[in-house]
């Protein structure tokens, strides 16, 4: 079901008001701030020059780090995306 709702965006906008419609400011910002933790790790930062770049707790960047390890080409895939 959130396949096809995803699917069914036809732009920038649109994508927006359903991130909007689907989660709150702060689960946005989580979500954004993952992504920069992944982008800081896969440039080889470690965890503790990742929390003060990002800016984020140690804590936040160790939980980062645990899923990068875990799944880094598939995030290498999407960082791709990321950057542009």
């Amino acid at each position: 079901m959130l396949y096809k709702l995803f699917k069914s965006i036809r732009n920038e906008a649109e994508f927006n008001e359903l991130l909007h419609l689907t989660f709150t400011e702060h689960e946005r910002a989580m979500m954004l701030e993952r992504w920069k933790i992944f982008d800081a790790f896969d440039r080889g930062l470690t965890q503790r020059a990742t929390a003060a770049e990002v800016p984020c707790s140690i804590v936040t960047a160790t939980r980062g780090a645990k899923v990068y390890r875990e799944n880094k080409e598939a995030i290498k895939k999407y960082l791709e995306v990321w950057r542009g």
